[in-house]
């Protein structure tokens, strides 16, 4: 799909400008005939301007909308064209005027929104399919509501973990290059100048001052090309996100909170699928698309590939060794007593809880020994230069 610029003109002869999203020009001229309008000129946009997100607050209320007016009865096509009239997110807006040309071709709104993966996650697809299966639209349509909520929520945890490190850790490197490349330098002349006797330590503060006065630029740019080479390569090779993800999982703190963070995540997106009727194994292969990366697809691969040949949901997470005991004896206990959601829902609940008190820990410890990395490097420049050159002025004294 591609988003085209167009001017065209109305039945009444009114100059009509926009965007929309079509495959192919001839798709989009077709769209136009098909609308009574007469198409002017038209012009193909680069993709990267409407490639950002929507946000999950107006996907929200995109369910939360589309869930009322099925409630009312309002018929699906005339629903869509309400949210199409009265939508504010331009990027929701040109997928709205696409589904809307899908849904009245006869296809299915979970098809139509299927075409726009990026914005819609499989859980989100996979649902909207169920409802129309079984037809409970508004039900489905309240459970996404939810896992939006749940999801934008778990995703603040993580920015909220990851954000005051990041800060702090540039306040951190800013103040040590600030020292480093400016006040030592004008320091170690002083020191050239009376006395020519240094310590160890003296020397080498000097050495790593004179480095990065001289190499800093480079050393930010080799830094950044570096970042930039890994971002690339984690987004655009086939193996990225496996790669990605295995990173993640061995770094201190991020690896045990990811941990948690992918349990929350599945336990959600099973409890939600199968409470809303779909099988095991369609729910575990909705799961995978969804946690693409990491420890948790493999796992998930390997669960499935257990209950195909006739092991229980509890028997395969107990063989692939994966999922702490806790998740293991509640599915086991789900089964026993033919409550597996609502088990599943309790530890979802349980790994919510525990990934809030895991963040707050996780920034209780960072916020000291960030301070404690300052006040070690602060503490060895003044040993390393500023006794030295008390000693200095003591004997410039005498």
């Amino acid at each position: 799909m591609s988003f085209y610029r167009y001017k065209a003109v109305g039945k009444n002869g009114s100059i009509l400008k926009g965007v929309l999203e079509a495959s192919s020009p001839h798709e989009l001229k077709t769209y136009m005939r098909e609308k009574g309008l007469s198409l002017v000129t038209y012009s193909r946009k680069a993709p990267f301007l409407f490639s950002k997100k929507i946000r999950p607050p107006i996907l929200m209320d995109f369910c939360l909308h589309l869930e009322q007016f099925e409630k009312a009865g309002i018929p699906l096509k005339q629903s869509l064209e309400s949210l199409y009239q009265t939508q504010t997110s331009f990027k929701l807006k040109l997928i709205l005027g696409e589904t809307i040309k899908d849904v009245e071709g006869g296809t299915l709104l979970s098809k139509a929104l299927a075409k726009h993966s990026s914005i819609f996650d499989p859980v989100f697809i996979g649902l909207i399919e169920v409802g129309e299966k079984t037809g409970t639209f508004s039900s489905v349509l309240q459970q996404l509501f939810q896992h939006l909520k749940w999801a934008d929520e778990v995703k603040a945890q993580t920015l909220k973990t990851l954000s005051y490190p990041c800060i702090m850790a540039i306040v951190l490197i800013s103040v040590i290059m600030i020292l480093m490349t400016v006040l030592v330098p004008e320091l170690s002349k002083f020191m050239d100048t009376f006395s020519g006797n240094k310590t160890f330590s003296t020397r080498l503060v000097i050495y790593l001052s004179n480095f990065l006065s001289k190499y800093a630029a480079w050393l930010f740019f080799s830094l950044g090309s570096l970042f930039f080479v890994l971002i690339s390569f984690f987004n655009f090779h086939p193996n990225g996100s496996v790669w990605k993800g295995r990173l993640l999982d061995y770094l201190p703190f991020i690896g045990s909170l990811r941990y948690k963070i992918e349990l929350t995540r599945f336990c959600h997106i099973f409890a939600v699928m199968f409470d809303s009727g779909v099988d095991i194994i369609q729910v575990l292969q909705t799961a995978r698309k969804y946690l693409r990366n990491g420890k948790m697809y493999n796992a998930l691969e390997n669960v499935e590939r257990f209950i195909k040949d006739g092991h229980s949901l509890s028997n395969a997470f107990q063989k692939v060794r994966f999922f702490p005991p806790l998740v293991i004896q509640m599915v086991k206990i789900g089964e026993q007593t033919n409550s597996l959601q609502q088990t599943l829902f309790y530890v979802k609940n349980y790994f919510d809880t525990m990934l809030k008190r895991q963040v707050d820990h996780i920034l209780s410890l960072l916020e000291p020994m960030m301070i404690l990395c300052l006040g070690t490097v602060m503490a060895w420049i003044i040993y390393s230069i500023f006794f030295p050159i008390y000693d200095v002025l003591l004997v410039l004294d005498y």
